[in-house]
């Protein structure tokens, strides 16, 4: 039942969050995500409230979230029983740009 964290946005990167899967792999559990925004150190409630049993899941596609360095996606189960979380995020490295005068 404890948060943790499962990615976090390494530095110099933006993320692109676009999937995530929320799997029950056994017994009834009512899993929670959340989005934790470092710039403004907030935490924002991404899934929860749903029961799922064992096999059911809960799919988030077709959305996208910019996840910037620093920001993390947290997961917790709110039981004891086997959840899987899978999400899908793409990164794009920060470019630099050096102009001499």
């Amino acid at each position: 039942a404890t948060k943790v964290t499962l990615l976090t946005v390494p530095a110099k990167n933006t993320g692109l969050w676009t999937t995530m899967y929320v799997i029950s792999t056994a017994g009834t559990e009512t899993p929670k995500v959340f989005w934790y925004d470092a710039s403004t150190n907030t935490e924002y409630f991404v899934i929860g409230g749903k029961n799922l049993g064992a096999g059911d899941y809960i799919l988030l596609a077709d959305k996208e979230v910019v996840l910037q360095a620093g920001d993390e996606i947290r997961i917790q189960n709110t039981g004891t029983s086997s959840v899987t979380y899978i999400a899908t995020v793409e990164f794009i490295p920060e470019t630099a740009v050096q102009f001499q005068f």
